[in-house]
């Protein structure tokens, strides 16, 4: 087990990119000042087999999860005494899938991956998550939130998709075939987010614009 799991934090799997993330590494690096990571984003953006670009890429804890499957292993449990070898051991490893390919595809890549014939794969999502088909750009929706944004924020504000690194409630209607997409109104710096921590937060500056912004995306998709 132990080298298996070695062997599983040490996998990268293959860079790849749809048509949401080449606009977003191509727009978004206009607006990062790092130089080294702007470079690496627009490169990227030209090509998902550029190297040099996708090892900066991989460094950056924000960027690593837009450019590839990622699956870390987060538990490990075995033994029953600690002057005996352990006669079972169970890990789990914590994937996030990028789209387009299935659970399966991802677990058959890892007990590859593993090469412990022995060792046993299986599913243990549970309850708590899905499959589901990534949702085609709605050229409605995006308009409805240009919109939004310039009235609740102003000309100068980029605008952009992003696929966010995990996943979200939306695969539940996604499932369903309801398209589903995540255009929230608040802003905050990278360094502000702090997701899913102790300290998660959102500015009292956001709420303001936000309702500018909803109640303009609300009227706009309403009378469509």
């Amino acid at each position: 087990m132990s080298q298996a799991i070695e062997r599983i934090g040490a996998y990268r799997f293959k860079p790849e990119q749809n048509d949401i993330t080449r606009e977003y590494f191509a727009k978004a690096a206009e607006l990062e000042p790092d130089p080294k990571l702007s470079a690496a984003m627009q490169a990227f953006a030209r090509n998902p087999a550029a190297e040099e670009a996708i090892e900066v890429l991989r460094a950056n804890p924000a960027m690593i999860g837009k450019i590839s499957t990622t699956c870390v292993p987060t538990m490990v449990q075995g033994g029953h005494a600690e002057n005996a070898l352990p006669q079972r051991v169970t890990a789990n490893v914590n994937c996030r899938i990028f789209p387009g390919h299935t659970r399966e595809e991802i677990m058959a890549e890892l007990e590859r991956v593993a090469g412990v014939p022995a060792m046993k794969f299986r599913d243990a999502t549970g309850d708590n998550s899905i499959e589901a088909p990534p949702s085609p750009v709605d050229p409605l929706l995006l308009a409805a939130v240009t919109k939004a944004i310039r009235v609740s924020r102003g000309k100068e504000v980029p605008i952009f998709s992003s696929q966010t690194s995990g996943a979200s409630d939306s695969m539940w209607y996604r499932a369903l075939g309801v398209p589903s997409y995540g255009a929230p109104a608040s802003m905050s710096k990278r360094s502000d987010e702090f997701s899913h921590g102790l300290n998660e937060r959102i500015a009292l500056s956001n709420i303001s614009p936000g309702v500018i912004y909803y109640m303009s995306v609300y009227k706009d998709l309403s009378s469509q």
